[in-house]
C-alpha cells in the first residue's frame, strides 16, 4: 500500500470517529396515559340508574394498563327542559360542570362485577335516583379511572337519562310443568302504578337461574302478552324465574324484579300407550306385535294377558325399548286370551293399557 493510500484511509478514521459522538434531535418522553372507557351505558330500573362498562386494560399507546388504582363517577343534574329531549355533551363540556359523585378504589371495584359477566372487566355501579329528581331532571354520567402513578384517563363520552316514574314489578308469577314446556304466566304491575305513559307500553322479559348460575334472560325479544313458554328445560332440574317490565326506549327503562318462582320439573307425564298390538297363533305359542313408541325417554314395555272375558290383566313379560314383539308360549290350546301392552319411561312412569287383542293357539293341520 502506497504512503498517499494509507494516509486517506488514516482521515477517513479519523472522521468516523468524531461523527459518532455526535447526538441526533432530542425525543419528548411519552406519557403514559389510561385509555378512556369506551363503552359505557346508562339504563333505568325501578327507581335506580345503572351504569355498566368495561374496564379499560391499557395506556393510550397501547402498551398494558396493569392494575386500576381508582375509579371515579362524576355527575350533572339538569332541569328537563322537554320530555324524550336529552343534550348532547362532549367530553370537555361535561368535565366543566360535572361534580364527583364517587371515588372507587381499585382494590374494591370487584364488588362492582355485573352478575353473569365473563369477564372481572365487566363493571356495573347503582345510582338511587332522588324521589325530588324524578319527571324534573335529567341526569349525565361519565367516569374516568387513574393508574397506580395517578395518572388519569379521559372522561368516557357522557350518557344522559331522564328520570322517569319507575314501573312497578310485574305481580303473582306462575310457574306450571308440562311435557314439553314449563309454562309461565303472570300479571301487570298494581293498578296504581299502572297509569303512565311508559306503564301502558311496556312489555315483558323472563329471567332464569339455577344454583350458582346467574339469571339470564330466556325470552328471544320482549313479550307483549303476559305467559311464556320454556321449552329449552330439563326434567329432574330446578328453576328459578323472574319477570321484569320494559319500555323499549333509549336509554332502556325497566322494572324492578318481580318476586320469584321456583319450580322443579318432575317427569309425571307417561308415554303414550302402544297401537296397533295384533296376534298370530301358531302351535304352542301365540305371537304378539306392535308399533314402537316415538318418545326420547322410552325405557321399555309390559305385556299384560288374561283369559278371554276373565278377570284383571296380569303381568306376562317385561321388554326392552327396541322390542316390540312378544311369542306367549305358556298358554293352553283350547284357551282364548285376551292380551294388552303397556310402555315405561325412563322415570318409571307407564302408559295405559293399549287396546287389547285375542289371540290363540292355532293348530297346524295335518298333511
Amino acid at each position: 500500500m502506497s504512503r498517499r493510500s494509507s494516509s486517506f484511509l488514516f482521515f477517513c478514521l479519523l472522521v468516523a470517529l468524531a461523527d459518532c459522538g455526535k447526538k441526533g434531535p432530542i425525543e419528548t418522553p411519552v406519557t403514559r396515559i389510561p385509555q378512556a372507557v369506551e363503552d359505557l351505558a346508562v339504563s333505568q330500573r325501578g327507581s335506580a340508574c345503572l351504569l355498566t362498562w368495561t374496564a379499560p386494560s391499557a395506556y393510550v399507546d397501547g402498551s398494558p394498563l396493569g392494575e386500576i388504582s381508582e375509579l371515579e363517577i362524576w355527575l350533572t343534574r339538569e332541569d328537563r327542559v322537554e320530555e324524550g329531549t336529552l343534550k348532547t355533551w362532549s367530553a370537555a363540556a361535561f368535565g366543566e360542570k360535572a361534580q364527583l359523585l364517587e371515588s372507587i378504589t381499585g382494590d374494591t371495584l370487584a364488588s362492582l362485577r355485573r352478575e353473569g359477566a365473563k369477564t372481572e372487566a365487566e363493571l356495573v355501579y347503582r345510582y338511587p335516583i332522588a324521589a325530588e329528581d324524578i319527571g324534573k331532571k335529567i341526569l349525565t354520567f361519565s367516569l374516568r379511572v387513574r393508574d397506580g402513578k395517578k395518572r388519569t384517563s379521559q372522561f368516557a363520552d357522557p350518557v344522559s337519562l331522564e328520570a322517569r316514574p319507575p314501573l312497578g314489578p310485574p305481580r303473582n308469577v306462575r310457574a306450571e310443568v308440562f311435557e314439553d314446556h314449563i309454562q309461565l304466566s303472570w300479571e301487570g304491575p298494581a293498578s296504581d302504578q299502572s297509569e303512565s305513559a311508559s306503564a301502558k307500553t311496556a312489555v315483558f322479559n323472563v329471567f332464569r337461574s339455577e344454583e350458582g348460575n346467574a339469571a339470564a334472560r330466556v325470552n328471544a325479544s320482549p313479550l307483549e302478552t303476559s305467559e311464556f313458554p320454556d321449552k329449552d328445560f330439563q326434567f329432574g332440574r330446578t328453576y328459578r324465574y323472574f319477570v321484569r317490565a320494559v319500555v323499549e326506549s333509549k336509554p332502556l327503562q325497566e322494572s324492578d324484579d318481580s318476586e320469584a318462582v321456583e319450580v322443579t320439573a318432575k317427569d309425571v307425564f307417561p308415554p303414550a300407550p302402544p297401537s296397533g298390538l295384533t296376534t298370530i297363533g301358531g302351535p304352542g305359542f301365540i305371537a304378539l306385535s306392535w308399533e314402537g313408541n316415538r318418545e326420547s325417554d322410552l325405557a321399555g314395555y309390559r305385556v299384560w294377558r288374561r283369559p278371554a272375558g276373565e278377570g284383571e290383566f296380569t303381568l306376562s313379560a317385561s321388554l326392552t325399548a327396541v322390542e316390540s314383539s312378544f311369542s306367549d308360549k305358556e298358554v293352553e290350546k283350547s284357551r282364548r286370551y285376551e292380551y294388552a301392552i303397556t310402555a315405561l319411561d325412563v322415570t318409571g312412569n307407564e302408559s295405559p293399557k293399549s287396546a287389547a287383542a285375542l289371540g290363540s293357539v292355532r293348530e297346524m293341520p295335518w298333511p
